[in-house]
């Protein structure tokens, strides 16, 4: 591998709802965590399928689930957007 081929992870810090921070690594869309867990590598065409193949499964799973769901990760979602906005992230 090229040094152009390896890219950085970014460190991002997440805060649920509940107000609980974690530290999440992140990379680009396409690629995955490295076994080192510091750098990203391109992800294989069979990571790439089961990846599109599982987020069509869940959105079956959610659109299931009903508006109930919908409105119980919306109220979520906001809750955690105030603790972030409050622990200024």
């Amino acid at each position: 591998m090229s040094s152009e081929e390896l890219i950085e992870a970014k460190r991002v810090i997440r805060v649920n709802s509940k107000g609980v921070k974690t530290r999440k690594v992140k990379c680009r869309k396409g690629y995955r965590l490295g076994s080192s867990g510091v750098s990203c590598v391109p992800a294989t065409g069979s990571e790439r399928s089961k990846k599109r193949r599982s987020i069509k499964k869940a959105i079956r799973t959610k659109r299931a689930a009903g508006a109930s769901l919908k409105r119980r990760t919306t109220k979520k979602r906001l809750k955690a957007i105030k603790r972030r906005k409050s622990y200024g992230l």
